[in-house]
């Protein structure tokens, strides 16, 4: 099962990274590519492996596939995805602690919504991103 999603997440990312203009810091890369993996399990439906996914300390904050099946499913399949900007801040609204927090925001063509911003919130556990916040207008 693992693999299967390893693999899912493989696949998406190279469906939907797309060029842009945006320069950014290694880090901002490797933020935008745990976002854009994460964002690839949505994609395919998996709501309830992208609930896994999320960080464990907002994890409970909400239902997050029942979030998935209301907000995300009716938008239909994902036709372009562009990365806007990569901010950074050291709080943000779902966790008061003072840490490395990246804000990642996509400009996305859905099926059924032409025009839609994506905001994927990342917190920097150690060595790795941690995806611990979603928000899609």
């Amino acid at each position: 099962m693992l693999r299967a999603v390893a693999f899912a997440l493989i696949g998406a990312c190279v469906i939907t990274c797309s060029s842009s203009a945006l320069s950014l810091s290694p880090e901002d890369e490797a933020a935008r590519d745990v976002a854009l993996q994460w964002l690839g399990v949505v994609d395919s439906g998996n709501y309830k492996d992208a609930a896994l996914l999320i960080s464990e300390q907002v994890r409970g904050s909400r239902d997050w596939t029942k979030y998935f099946a209301a907000q995300r499913a009716p938008l239909g399949h994902v036709n372009d995805r562009k990365i806007v900007e990569v901010k950074h801040a050291s709080t943000v609204p779902s966790d008061p602690e003072f840490r490395r927090h990246a804000i990642v925001r996509f400009k996305t063509s859905f099926e059924h919504k032409a025009a839609a911003a994506e905001e994927i919130v990342l917190t920097k556990m150690g060595c790795c991103w941690e995806l611990s916040g979603y928000r899609i207008d």
